[in-house]
Protein backbone atom coordinates (compact mmCIF):
# COMPACT_ATOMS: atom_id res chain seq x y z
CA UNK A 1 0.00 0.00 0.00
CA UNK A 2 0.87 3.46 -0.61
CA UNK A 3 1.54 5.98 2.06
CA UNK A 4 -0.68 8.16 0.41
CA UNK A 5 -2.97 7.52 -3.09
CA UNK A 6 -6.23 9.03 -4.02
CA UNK A 7 -8.38 6.61 -1.42
CA UNK A 8 -6.24 7.73 1.22
CA UNK A 9 -6.67 11.68 0.29
CA UNK A 10 -10.15 11.13 -0.24
CA UNK A 11 -10.86 9.59 3.22
CA UNK A 12 -9.25 12.17 4.88
CA UNK A 13 -12.67 14.07 3.58
CA UNK A 14 -14.98 15.13 6.28
CA UNK A 15 -17.79 11.95 6.52
CA UNK A 16 -21.29 11.81 7.57
CA UNK A 17 -23.87 8.92 8.37
CA UNK A 18 -26.52 10.71 6.70
CA UNK A 19 -26.29 8.01 3.63
CA UNK A 20 -27.81 5.20 5.87
CA UNK A 21 -31.32 4.99 4.60
CA UNK A 22 -33.76 5.80 7.87
CA UNK A 23 -37.33 4.71 6.41
CA UNK A 24 -38.00 2.53 3.98
CA UNK A 25 -40.67 2.77 0.84
CA UNK A 26 -42.06 -0.17 -0.52
CA UNK A 27 -42.16 -1.90 -3.75
CA UNK A 28 -45.63 -2.57 -3.75
CA UNK A 29 -46.75 1.06 -2.66
CA UNK A 30 -43.76 2.80 -4.69
CA UNK A 31 -43.48 6.15 -2.34
CA UNK A 32 -40.06 6.54 -3.94
CA UNK A 33 -38.07 4.45 -6.74
CA UNK A 34 -35.67 4.73 -9.25
CA UNK A 35 -32.58 3.25 -11.36
CA UNK A 36 -30.03 4.84 -13.23
CA UNK A 37 -29.18 5.01 -17.29
CA UNK A 38 -25.93 3.52 -16.71
CA UNK A 39 -24.56 0.51 -14.17
CA UNK A 40 -20.95 2.68 -14.00
CA UNK A 41 -20.07 6.82 -15.18
CA UNK A 42 -16.35 8.05 -15.84
CA UNK A 43 -15.87 10.89 -13.48
CA UNK A 44 -17.05 14.09 -15.02
CA UNK A 45 -19.66 12.36 -16.96
CA UNK A 46 -23.61 12.78 -16.32
CA UNK A 47 -25.33 9.92 -15.67
CA UNK A 48 -29.18 10.33 -15.45
CA UNK A 49 -31.72 8.83 -12.67
CA UNK A 50 -35.24 7.64 -13.60
CA UNK A 51 -38.00 7.80 -10.46
CA UNK A 52 -41.16 7.54 -9.89
CA UNK A 53 -43.13 8.36 -6.33
CA UNK A 54 -46.25 7.95 -5.25
CA UNK A 55 -48.69 9.82 -4.93
CA UNK A 56 -47.75 11.83 -7.53
CA UNK A 57 -46.79 15.95 -7.88
CA UNK A 58 -44.91 15.80 -4.66
CA UNK A 59 -41.60 16.96 -3.57
CA UNK A 60 -38.24 14.88 -3.16
CA UNK A 61 -34.81 15.24 -3.49
CA UNK A 62 -31.33 13.22 -4.41
CA UNK A 63 -28.25 13.39 -2.11
CA UNK A 64 -25.37 11.68 -3.48
CA UNK A 65 -22.72 9.76 -1.04
CA UNK A 66 -19.49 8.17 -1.94
CA UNK A 67 -19.08 5.26 0.28
CA UNK A 68 -15.50 4.55 1.65
CA UNK A 69 -13.72 4.96 5.92
CA UNK A 70 -14.40 8.73 6.52
CA UNK A 71 -13.53 8.95 9.75
CA UNK A 72 -16.16 5.62 10.42
CA UNK A 73 -19.22 7.27 9.23
CA UNK A 74 -18.69 5.34 6.41
CA UNK A 75 -19.87 7.89 3.51
CA UNK A 76 -19.37 11.34 2.47
CA UNK A 77 -21.92 13.91 0.54
CA UNK A 78 -20.83 15.23 -2.75
CA UNK A 79 -24.02 16.43 -4.04
CA UNK A 80 -27.69 17.28 -3.39
CA UNK A 81 -30.40 17.98 -5.74
CA UNK A 82 -32.39 20.23 -3.98
CA UNK A 83 -36.34 19.75 -4.22
CA UNK A 84 -37.61 18.51 -7.31
CA UNK A 85 -41.13 17.67 -8.57
CA UNK A 86 -41.96 14.50 -8.48
CA UNK A 87 -44.02 12.41 -10.86
CA UNK A 88 -45.65 8.71 -10.58
CA UNK A 89 -44.28 6.61 -14.11
CA UNK A 90 -46.00 4.11 -15.65
CA UNK A 91 -46.10 0.23 -14.19
CA UNK A 92 -43.79 -1.12 -15.43
CA UNK A 93 -44.39 -3.87 -18.21
CA UNK A 94 -43.84 -7.52 -18.59
CA UNK A 95 -43.18 -9.73 -20.97
CA UNK A 96 -45.11 -12.43 -21.59
CA UNK A 97 -42.67 -14.40 -23.17
CA UNK A 98 -39.82 -14.15 -21.81
CA UNK A 99 -40.94 -12.94 -18.17
CA UNK A 100 -38.69 -9.64 -18.71
CA UNK A 101 -39.97 -6.70 -16.59
CA UNK A 102 -38.85 -3.77 -18.09
CA UNK A 103 -39.39 0.02 -16.93
CA UNK A 104 -39.68 2.86 -19.62
CA UNK A 105 -39.45 6.01 -17.28
CA UNK A 106 -38.63 9.40 -18.45
CA UNK A 107 -35.69 10.77 -17.24
CA UNK A 108 -36.19 12.80 -14.01
CA UNK A 109 -32.93 14.08 -13.16
CA UNK A 110 -29.00 14.34 -14.79
CA UNK A 111 -26.38 14.02 -12.02
CA UNK A 112 -23.29 15.77 -13.66
CA UNK A 113 -20.35 14.15 -11.79
CA UNK A 114 -16.95 16.18 -11.21
CA UNK A 115 -13.75 15.36 -12.58
CA UNK A 116 -12.26 15.94 -8.36
CA UNK A 117 -14.67 13.08 -7.80
CA UNK A 118 -12.74 10.25 -6.91
CA UNK A 119 -13.46 6.78 -8.42
CA UNK A 120 -16.24 4.27 -5.86
CA UNK A 121 -19.43 3.05 -5.11
CA UNK A 122 -21.98 6.06 -4.91
CA UNK A 123 -25.17 5.92 -3.51
CA UNK A 124 -27.95 7.95 -4.32
CA UNK A 125 -30.60 8.47 -1.70
CA UNK A 126 -33.91 9.61 -2.94
CA UNK A 127 -36.17 10.91 -0.29
CA UNK A 128 -39.92 11.83 -1.15
CA UNK A 129 -41.95 14.54 0.93
CA UNK A 130 -43.20 12.19 3.68
CA UNK A 131 -39.40 11.17 4.54
CA UNK A 132 -39.80 7.66 2.46
CA UNK A 133 -36.23 6.50 1.25
CA UNK A 134 -35.11 4.42 -1.79
CA UNK A 135 -31.57 3.91 -2.57
CA UNK A 136 -30.22 3.97 -6.58
CA UNK A 137 -26.44 2.54 -6.48
CA UNK A 138 -23.82 3.29 -9.01
CA UNK A 139 -19.99 3.56 -9.80
CA UNK A 140 -17.96 6.22 -10.32
CA UNK A 141 -14.74 4.98 -12.74
CA UNK A 142 -12.00 6.82 -13.16
CA UNK A 143 -11.01 5.95 -17.15
CA UNK A 144 -7.30 7.62 -17.04
CA UNK A 145 -6.04 6.62 -13.61
CA UNK A 146 -4.14 3.13 -13.62
CA UNK A 147 -4.55 2.22 -9.55
CA UNK A 148 -2.63 -1.11 -7.93
CA UNK A 149 -6.00 -3.02 -7.85
CA UNK A 150 -9.54 -2.58 -9.55
CA UNK A 151 -12.46 -3.39 -8.00
CA UNK A 152 -15.56 -5.03 -9.67
CA UNK A 153 -18.57 -4.61 -8.73
CA UNK A 154 -21.32 -8.40 -9.61
CA UNK A 155 -23.70 -5.90 -11.21
CA UNK A 156 -25.22 -8.71 -13.08
CA UNK A 157 -25.45 -11.06 -10.27
CA UNK A 158 -27.36 -8.32 -8.49
CA UNK A 159 -29.67 -7.96 -11.61
CA UNK A 160 -30.63 -12.01 -11.83
CA UNK A 161 -31.89 -11.90 -8.54
CA UNK A 162 -33.36 -8.62 -8.91
CA UNK A 163 -37.50 -9.52 -8.85
CA UNK A 164 -38.22 -5.71 -8.78
CA UNK A 165 -41.21 -5.08 -7.96
CA UNK A 166 -40.91 -6.84 -4.61
CA UNK A 167 -44.39 -7.52 -4.10
CA UNK A 168 -44.93 -10.97 -3.99
CA UNK A 169 -47.43 -10.47 -6.52
CA UNK A 170 -45.76 -9.47 -9.98
CA UNK A 171 -42.02 -9.47 -9.37
CA UNK A 172 -39.90 -11.67 -11.44
CA UNK A 173 -35.98 -12.95 -11.59
CA UNK A 174 -33.77 -15.54 -13.07
CA UNK A 175 -35.39 -17.70 -10.33
CA UNK A 176 -38.28 -19.69 -9.69
CA UNK A 177 -38.17 -18.98 -5.84
CA UNK A 178 -38.55 -15.46 -5.95
CA UNK A 179 -40.71 -15.13 -9.27
CA UNK A 180 -44.29 -14.85 -9.23
CA UNK A 181 -47.28 -13.53 -11.71
CA UNK A 182 -47.89 -15.64 -15.03
CA UNK A 183 -45.97 -18.55 -16.44
CA UNK A 184 -43.41 -17.71 -18.77
CA UNK A 185 -41.55 -19.98 -21.44
CA UNK A 186 -39.85 -22.09 -19.10
CA UNK A 187 -43.20 -23.45 -17.59
CA UNK A 188 -42.56 -21.64 -14.51
CA UNK A 189 -43.00 -18.21 -13.15
CA UNK A 190 -39.14 -17.39 -13.17
CA UNK A 191 -37.97 -14.90 -16.36
CA UNK A 192 -35.33 -15.75 -19.19
CA UNK A 193 -34.41 -12.26 -19.21
CA UNK A 194 -33.52 -9.14 -17.21
CA UNK A 195 -33.25 -6.02 -17.76
CA UNK A 196 -31.20 -3.10 -16.22
CA UNK A 197 -33.86 -0.76 -16.54
CA UNK A 198 -35.65 -0.77 -13.65
CA UNK A 199 -34.89 -0.47 -10.09
CA UNK A 200 -33.64 -2.52 -7.58
CA UNK A 201 -35.80 -4.64 -5.23
CA UNK A 202 -36.35 -3.79 -1.59
CA UNK A 203 -34.45 -0.49 -0.32
CA UNK A 204 -32.89 0.06 -3.96
CA UNK A 205 -29.65 -2.23 -3.68
CA UNK A 206 -31.47 -5.68 -3.96
CA UNK A 207 -31.47 -6.16 -0.58
CA UNK A 208 -34.29 -8.57 -0.21
CA UNK A 209 -33.32 -11.73 -1.08
CA UNK A 210 -29.68 -10.63 0.43
CA UNK A 211 -27.90 -9.82 -2.99
CA UNK A 212 -26.78 -6.78 -3.05
CA UNK A 213 -24.10 -3.93 -2.35
CA UNK A 214 -24.93 -3.93 1.50
CA UNK A 215 -25.73 -7.78 1.85
CA UNK A 216 -22.02 -8.37 0.04
CA UNK A 217 -19.58 -5.45 -0.11
CA UNK A 218 -20.10 -2.11 2.10
CA UNK A 219 -17.71 -3.69 4.74
CA UNK A 220 -14.95 -5.28 2.28
CA UNK A 221 -14.82 -1.67 1.01
CA UNK A 222 -15.05 0.15 3.93
CA UNK A 223 -12.34 -1.72 5.32
CA UNK A 224 -10.38 -2.10 2.00
CA UNK A 225 -10.89 1.59 2.13
CA UNK A 226 -9.36 2.42 5.74
CA UNK A 227 -6.60 0.48 5.06
CA UNK A 228 -5.74 3.09 1.79
CA UNK A 229 -5.29 0.32 -0.86
CA UNK A 230 -4.54 1.94 -3.90
CA UNK A 231 -7.68 1.22 -6.02
CA UNK A 232 -10.02 2.54 -8.26
CA UNK A 233 -13.75 1.32 -9.10
CA UNK A 234 -15.91 -0.32 -12.10
CA UNK A 235 -18.33 -2.98 -13.05
CA UNK A 236 -18.85 -6.35 -13.99
CA UNK A 237 -20.49 -4.31 -17.26
CA UNK A 238 -17.30 -2.51 -17.81
CA UNK A 239 -15.42 -5.19 -17.87
CA UNK A 240 -17.90 -6.81 -20.66
CA UNK A 241 -17.43 -4.17 -22.82
CA UNK A 242 -13.89 -3.38 -22.14
CA UNK A 243 -12.13 -6.30 -21.06
CA UNK A 244 -8.69 -4.96 -22.28
CA UNK A 245 -8.72 -2.18 -19.26
CA UNK A 246 -7.99 -5.29 -17.23
CA UNK A 247 -4.66 -5.47 -17.96
CA UNK A 248 -3.90 -1.80 -16.42
CA UNK A 249 -3.99 -3.39 -13.25
CA UNK A 250 -1.64 -5.68 -11.08
CA UNK A 251 -4.60 -7.07 -9.62
CA UNK A 252 -8.52 -7.63 -10.06
CA UNK A 253 -11.14 -7.71 -6.86
CA UNK A 254 -14.07 -9.77 -7.28
CA UNK A 255 -15.85 -9.28 -3.95
CA UNK A 256 -18.80 -11.24 -2.83
CA UNK A 257 -21.28 -12.86 -4.80
CA UNK A 258 -19.99 -12.50 -8.19
CA UNK A 259 -21.26 -15.67 -10.00
CA UNK A 260 -22.90 -14.37 -13.87
CA UNK A 261 -20.42 -13.57 -16.08
CA UNK A 262 -20.51 -13.29 -20.11
CA UNK A 263 -18.04 -14.57 -22.73
CA UNK A 264 -16.21 -11.35 -23.27
CA UNK A 265 -15.81 -10.99 -19.70
CA UNK A 266 -14.35 -14.74 -19.40
CA UNK A 267 -12.24 -14.07 -21.93
CA UNK A 268 -11.15 -10.93 -20.72
CA UNK A 269 -9.64 -12.77 -17.42
CA UNK A 270 -7.71 -15.51 -19.50
CA UNK A 271 -5.95 -12.76 -21.66
CA UNK A 272 -2.05 -13.91 -22.20
CA UNK A 273 -1.04 -10.42 -19.88
CA UNK A 274 -2.64 -11.14 -17.22
CA UNK A 275 -1.18 -12.24 -14.20
CA UNK A 276 -0.04 -16.40 -13.39
CA UNK A 277 -2.32 -16.63 -10.71
CA UNK A 278 -5.81 -15.44 -12.81
CA UNK A 279 -4.27 -17.61 -15.64
CA UNK A 280 -4.37 -20.59 -13.14
CA UNK A 281 -7.67 -20.16 -12.10
CA UNK A 282 -9.46 -19.74 -14.90
CA UNK A 283 -10.22 -23.19 -15.13
CA UNK A 284 -11.59 -22.98 -11.93
CA UNK A 285 -13.87 -20.20 -12.80
CA UNK A 286 -15.74 -21.98 -14.96
CA UNK A 287 -17.15 -24.21 -12.92
CA UNK A 288 -18.18 -21.42 -10.36
CA UNK A 289 -19.93 -18.90 -12.94
CA UNK A 290 -23.41 -19.41 -14.73
CA UNK A 291 -22.59 -17.82 -17.79
CA UNK A 292 -25.14 -15.42 -19.95
CA UNK A 293 -25.69 -12.93 -22.76
CA UNK A 294 -25.63 -9.31 -21.86
CA UNK A 295 -25.86 -7.02 -24.60
CA UNK A 296 -25.15 -3.53 -23.58
CA UNK A 297 -27.18 -0.76 -25.19
CA UNK A 298 -27.18 2.31 -25.43
CA UNK A 299 -27.88 4.51 -24.31
CA UNK A 300 -30.11 2.84 -21.52
CA UNK A 301 -28.65 0.15 -19.31
CA UNK A 302 -29.06 -3.13 -20.77
CA UNK A 303 -30.46 -6.78 -20.51
CA UNK A 304 -29.28 -10.05 -19.32
CA UNK A 305 -30.43 -13.34 -20.41
CA UNK A 306 -29.48 -16.13 -18.50
CA UNK A 307 -29.17 -20.12 -18.62
CA UNK A 308 -28.94 -22.32 -15.64
CA UNK A 309 -27.00 -25.06 -16.61
CA UNK A 310 -28.27 -28.79 -16.03
CA UNK A 311 -27.63 -30.33 -12.63
CA UNK A 312 -24.01 -32.08 -12.76
CA UNK A 313 -22.87 -30.21 -16.22
CA UNK A 314 -20.13 -27.89 -16.09
CA UNK A 315 -21.23 -24.62 -17.35
CA UNK A 316 -19.11 -23.54 -20.41
CA UNK A 317 -18.62 -20.10 -21.53
CA UNK A 318 -21.05 -18.70 -24.39
CA UNK A 319 -22.16 -15.46 -25.68
CA UNK A 320 -25.20 -16.32 -27.83
CA UNK A 321 -28.99 -16.43 -26.72
CA UNK A 322 -29.29 -18.47 -23.69
CA UNK A 323 -33.19 -20.27 -23.10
Amino acid sequence: MAQSNPIVIENQQPGTSQWRLSTKGTDAVGQIKGYASATSVNKGGNITFHVSVNPAAQNYTIDVYRIGWYQGLGGRLMQSSGSLIGVQQPTCPTDATTGMIECQWAPAYTLATQTSWTSGIYLALLTNAQGLQNYIVFVVRDDSRVAALLYQQPVATYQAYNDYPFDSATGKSLYEFNSYGANTVTGGKRAVKVSFDRPYDDDGTGAAWGQSFFSWEVNFVRWMEKSGYDVTYSTDVDTHTDGARLLNYRGILSVGHDEYWSRPMFDAFGRGGQPRLLRRQRDQLASAVRVFDHRCAEPRGGLLQGRHPRPGRRPEPENRPLA
